[in-house]
């Protein structure tokens, strides 16, 4: 006996959306900035975990990019150079993490004083440079009222990306960036990575001691004579 028409396409059709994939629970498959809203929300509550610092490993390549103003300056030896130095990762146009970030070092600007662009500099490095050009940079530098010794930097992809790669800060979509800080040493090429969104005194911490032991090495090396 022959199977009715109707039935043979109700079986068909059934078959076909067995086939097909399943839809994914996960919300980020439907949104890739929700991974970015939780761990802001995460932040932003009270009593949220502090990020524990971890010695990190990092290249500095010798390649040029643009700060906020236009200016050409080499990763490594103009912009790191044998400075004291707090890094972030952030773009423009992001409303999640980055301006959490943004604001820590807004706050760690405040918190520095004199120090800053003295002893200390601030470096925040677009992972988005097709569309981060300095005046959008200088734009957003204003808008946290970034002062001398805060830079922020773009420049040609292949540049940013080789940079991004060597402190270990590149992910190959923008909105999967990490947050994350990098404290260093350039003389000394000790760096610290704190993962997630570190309290400001968290931030100081870290700069102190390698202040610290920059100034105890050079103590030790005049054998204590100022």
């Amino acid at each position: 006996m022959s199977i009715p028409f109707r039935l043979r396409m109700t079986a068909a059709l059934t078959g076909l959306l067995l086939a097909l994939p399943a839809r994914s629970a996960d919300p980020a498959a439907a949104d890739p900035h929700a991974a970015h809203r939780a761990a802001a929300a995460g932040a932003a509550r009270p009593g949220a975990a502090q990020a524990a610092p971890a010695a990190a490993s990092v290249t500095l390549e010798e390649l040029p990019l643009l700060d906020q103003d236009g200016a050409t300056r080499l990763f490594r030896s103009e912009v790191i150079g044998h400075r004291l130095v707090v890094m972030d990762f952030i773009f423009t146009t992001c409303t999640t993490i980055c301006p959490v970030l943004s604001s820590r070092m807004a706050r760690l600007q405040e918190r520095l004083g004199d120090r800053l662009g003295r002893e200390v500099f601030l470096v925040s490095v677009s992972v988005d440079p097709a569309r981060d050009t300095p005046p959008r940079l200088l734009a957003y530098a204003k808008k946290w009222k970034a002062s001398p010794g805060w830079s922020f930097l773009t420049g040609s992809r292949s540049d940013v990306t080789a940079v991004l790669k060597g402190v270990g800060a590149y992910t190959p979509s923008i909105t999967d960036h990490p947050p994350m800080f990098l404290v260093g040493d350039g003389k000394a090429g000790q760096w610290v990575r704190l993962n997630g969104f570190p309290e400001v005194e968290q931030l100081l911490k870290q700069v102190d001691a390698l202040a610290s032991a920059r100034s105890q090495k050079t103590a030790a090396s005049s054998g204590g004579r100022p």
